[in-house]
């Protein structure tokens, strides 16, 4: 009803609601809902609609037809193509990198094949065994180098590279206790791997009895150290792609005509490797990989017909269907206040109110590493009828409306990606979590326009000892420490009583590696980005500085010589620039094994940055 404010003159608006209002202390009658006129209650139905008939009845059953084809081959980058085995998760086998053998390696070796030798000995009663005399024989056959101090008389280069690992302060001090007191582990175990009977001979003491004693041992350490350390130390990766500092991966899939689909991946950095990460190869060879699938690879091929019961869809504050139903009062979807800008928040609204009833959910396990597609269903309602529901349009043309989820794009060797999608759904065989360490080293790529080049910051560098270390305050030490031995000191009594001096070109911390543009082979405008060196000025002599992250060190040898050039795909680092970091990663896979890994990330930077370096400099002199 409406009244006048005879005051403000403004309308009053006031409404009423049916709603039952208990007199009584028993709740019974109104909650049967009730009410006194039947035929004003079917008068209501009629003007909602609910009166006529439209044929919707409720499914109570759905057939479906699921066809999945798994995972048979795998190639990593450039390698040859191997047989695929779900027995681990597909990132440690495209991720896993070669971990260099630390301090701390060779000391946690050691010190696991003495408490091997102690608890074997207690087990099996060895009699005269003394855990300081094999410690001692150990020491002797596989010792622990000490750093090498820097005598004024080496060379500039032996300087330098003693001078490299001095400046690691708490690795020297280590290196230097555990000299005295361990063994190296690591060579043990090298020995034992390259002549088992001959190492053996040579660690066994006096006693006759203790040779299968030690043998044991020996075995039970090889065991461990394969265990921990076998699939990381020495491992060559194939995966990982140094020009475009991402993975790159493909595999197959078998095909009904005993084809295989190849999939895909040739930018993968996340760390996260779910389906968009690959794409559908389209009329494309890949060597290995396409052609014809063989008999035991077509019975991975699967076909399922399931009968289940579908219910409806829900999400939390849906509607309810029926009309008696108490509703949760914490939402209120009819209290959305939505501009006509918010198109999202306007479509879930509709959806919410109007068409929420209209989907169901059928449940259907797929298995990991497979590639599904529905090839029909049939629903049956409760008047009996059946519907077979077809797949939506979505996929089948590259229109904007035909956009749907967990679609493969599709890609051809020319580069032409606007390709209807495949609309299958695939489940790679991947972790769904990772416990992740601190990162061991980690590089920063930042433009820098005044310069007119690329700066790859080594912020983190291996400590040697399982964790990292600031590479400033490594660079900051080694500079020093070099200062203490550098006696490129001047003598001329003209330069020394001169108030300016000229200086050629300043310099930067030693852990920024430059990289410079310059021309791809055999084009004119195409730009790559080739790993250059800052000169570093010793005892009157130039030096280059070479990095020391294993990012960077592409093409150089143990001696810092390089054997060819580095380069980088000019795109790879944009203006915000990335980030690249390397540590450990460890899952429990769907079998229960323990799985871990050292592998490397790709993330967005912070944006350019600027080094200060500059060339023609007048600067005042600084006299003591």
């Amino acid at each position: 009803m409406t009244k006048i404010d005879y005051y403000s003159c403004e309308p009053f608006r006031a409404w009423n609601r049916l709603e039952p209002r208990p007199r009584k202390s028993e709740f019974d009658k109104v909650l049967e809902a009730g009410v006194h006129d039947a035929l004003w209650m079917m008068t209501r139905q009629w003007q909602f609609g609910e009166l006529q008939g439209e044929d919707t009845g409720s499914a109570i059953f759905a057939k479906i037809r699921m066809q999945t084809t798994a995972i048979t081959r795998l190639k990593k980058g450039a390698g040859e193509v191997q047989n695929y085995s779900d027995t681990m998760p597909l990132e440690k086998g495209i991720e896993s990198m070669g971990f260099q053998p630390d301090h701390k390696t060779r000391l946690e070796a050691a010190f696991m094949f003495l408490q091997l030798l102690d608890m074997t000995a207690k087990k099996l009663s060895v009699a005269g065994f003394v855990r300081s005399d094999y410690k001692s024989k150990l020491r002797a056959l596989f010792p622990l180098t000490e750093p090498a101090k820097i005598d004024a008389a080496d060379q500039p280069d032996i300087i330098l590279s003693k001078a490299e690992l001095l400046s690691h302060e708490a690795v020297v001090e280590v290196a230097a206790t555990s000299a005295r007191k361990y063994f190296d582990g690591f060579i043990l175990f090298q020995n034992l791997v390259a002549n088992q009977s001959g190492t053996i001979d040579k660690i066994v003491l006096t006693a006759p009895n203790h040779k299968a004693f030690v043998t044991s041992v020996s075995q039970q350490f090889i065991y461990w150290f394969n265990k921990n350390y076998g699939d990381k130390i020495g491992a060559t990766n194939q995966s990982w792609i140094p020009q475009q500092l991402e993975y790159q991966f493909a595999c197959s899939v078998p095909e009904k005509d005993q084809t295989n689909t190849v999939l895909s991946a040739d930018e993968y950095y996340t760390g996260t490797l779910d389906w968009y990460a690959f794409d559908v190869n389209k009329n494309g060879t890949v060597n290995g990989l396409s052609g014809i699938a063989t008999p035991a690879e077509m019975n991975n091929i699967k076909e399922n017909l399931v009968t289940v019961i579908p219910t409806q869809a829900r999400f939390a504050g849906a509607p309810n269907s029926r009309w008696w139903q108490f509703e949760n009062g914490d939402i209120d979807l009819g209290n959305i206040n939505a501009e006509t800008t918010d198109i999202a928040k306007l479509i879930f609204t509709e959806y919410a109110l109007l068409y929420n009833t209209d989907w169901f959910v059928v449940p259907y396990t797929v298995p990991v590493g497979t590639l599904s597609t529905i090839k029909g269903i049939v629903v049956k309602d409760v008047f009996g009828e059946q519907s077979f529901v077809q797949s939506a349009v979505q996929g089948e043309t590259d229109d904007w409306s035909g956009w749907g989820m967990f679609n493969l794009s599709a890609k051809r060797p020319d580069g032409v990606r606007n390709l209807p999608v495949d609309t299958r759904l695939l489940i790679p065989p991947a972790t769904v979590k990772t416990m992740e360490s601190e990162p061991i080293e980690e590089v920063h790529f930042v433009r820098d326009e005044i310069s007119n080049n690329v700066w790859a910051i080594e912020a983190k560098l291996a400590d040697g000892l399982g964790g990292s270390i600031d590479g400033y305050n490594i660079a900051r030490s080694f500079e020093e420490l070099l200062e203490l031995y550098d006696d490129a000191e001047v003598n001329d009594p003209e330069a020394q009583e001169a108030v300016f001096k000229y200086v050629l070109s300043n310099t930067v911390p030693e852990n920024w590696i430059p990289f410079l543009p310059v021309h791809v082979k055999n084009n004119s405008r195409a730009i790559q980005l080739q790993r250059a060196s800052m000169p570093r000025l010793f005892k009157k002599k130039f030096s280059p500085i070479r990095p020391r992250t294993q990012f960077l060190r592409q093409n150089l040898d143990a001696s810092n010589v390089q054997i060819k050039p580095y380069y980088i795909n000019e795109e790879e680092v944009p203006r915000a620039g990335i980030r690249l970091k390397s540590g450990f990663q460890r899952t429990r896979w769907y079998n229960g094994a323990v799985v871990d890994w050292y592998g490397y990330r790709k993330t967005v930077g912070r944006g350019e940055g600027s080094s200060g370096l500059a060339y023609d400099l007048v600067e005042p002199v600084v006299k003591a």
